[in-house]
């Protein structure tokens, strides 16, 4: 069982919690979370492929990226904060309640905690406690799937369709900006092959990819 790290500084752990929903009903709540949940993303990409480097002396550079990806990806971090109770904790706007749930939001939480903790203590207790958590998991990292469904679309169209790489074009957003749905369409030479949408790009992307699959293997 995993527990938030101490910390010195509870208004930075705070801060980590607050949603921008929340700072927009409560102008004198102070910050949100984004700069902390960009400063957290790197410390847990920089522990991640870390840990696996050393952990796996032969694998190769595009191996480890692959899968040190899928260890960090959202479905991955959003588990780790409902097992860190970082839902329940989250300071939400009024009209935002239902985003505890939203996966992108929890996983956005825990990046946010981990910048906080690395202000708050240091890099060397923050590394020691990403890599406490994310051991386990990089001793498992053997059994994952090594590839992601974007990169096996392209690797699928390069074998199959076209030397051009896919393209993934917005097609728009919808809702509130603290809940936006956001979708994209994949391209491979000027042909569309599939939609995709998720509260953010990048899941959007990805369910785009996992629908051209899924039509080309039809």
């Amino acid at each position: 069982m995993f527990h938030l790290p101490h910390f010195n500084n509870p208004l930075l752990l705070q801060q980590a919690l607050t949603h921008s929903s929340y700072v927009n009903e409560h102008p004198d709540a102070g910050p949100d979370n984004e700069r902390l949940e960009f400063l957290g993303d790197s410390v847990l990409e920089f522990v991640v492929r870390d840990l696996l480097f050393t952990r796996f002396p032969t694998m190769a550079e595009g191996e480890m990226s692959k899968r040190g990806d899928r260890l960090v990806d959202e479905t991955c971090l959003a588990s780790l904060a409902v097992q860190l109770d970082l839902p329940p904790n989250l300071r939400l706007g009024s009209g935002a309640q239902h985003e505890r749930h939203n996966p992108s939001v929890q996983a956005d939480a825990l990046e946010a905690v981990i910048g906080a903790y690395r202000l708050d203590a240091g890099f060397s207790a923050v590394y020691d406690y990403v890599a406490a958590i994310f051991g386990p998991l990089v001793e498992q990292a053997m059994d994952l799937p090594a590839i992601d469904p974007v990169s096996e679309f392209q690797e699928y169209v390069q074998a199959h369709l076209s030397t051009t790489p896919p393209t993934y074009h917005d097609r728009g957003e919808t809702g509130p900006d603290h809940a936006k749905v956001f979708t994209v369409e994949v391209w491979v030479a000027g042909t569309p092959y599939g939609t995709g949408s998720g509260r953010s790009k990048k899941e959007a992307r990805k369910q785009a990819a996992i629908d051209a699959l899924r039509r080309l293997k039809q």
